[in-house]
């Protein structure tokens, strides 16, 4: 059986081949992979599509939130805390996730908060505008 220093050391050493295993992906495609996708609920209501994001740990300087007609990209980092990890089951680095939204917002109309690691992303429905009937 491991002692309990060779599983730490076993840990370290896969931790440093799944960062060059990243390094090298990078190099390859030149982008920068997502450590870890967090999870989300999307809810609508009559006016709004609500997006909530499980980000415990997540600063709001290391977001960002990108708004490409309906398609939402929020990406960021979660950084380790200082000392020595001796457990370590929540993940850290960077995250992307995209999401389309199922109807068209209003551009630019989009409310954010972060509250007790939950970001909340309130996109306002874009109305559609009647069709005038020929006679």
């Amino acid at each position: 059986m491991l002692e309990r220093l060779d599983r730490l050391e076993t840990l370290r050493k896969l931790k440093e081949l799944q960062e060059r295993i990243a390094e090298l992906a990078y190099q390859l495609t030149g982008e920068e992979p997502a450590a870890w996708t967090p999870r989300v609920d999307l809810l609508e209501d009559e006016d709004h599509y609500v997006l909530l994001v499980d980000l415990p740990g997540v600063r709001p300087e290391d977001l960002e939130l990108l708004e490409e007609g309906s398609r939402i990209t929020l990406a960021g980092v979660r950084h380790p805390l200082p000392g020595t990890y001796l457990l370590e089951e929540r993940p850290m680095g960077t995250f992307r996730r995209t999401l389309d939204l199922p109807g068209p917002i209003e551009e630019g109309t989009a409310q954010a908060s972060l509250r007790q690691g939950v970001l909340e992303v309130r996109f306002r429905k874009k109305k559609g505008t009647p069709l005038p009937l020929a006679q």
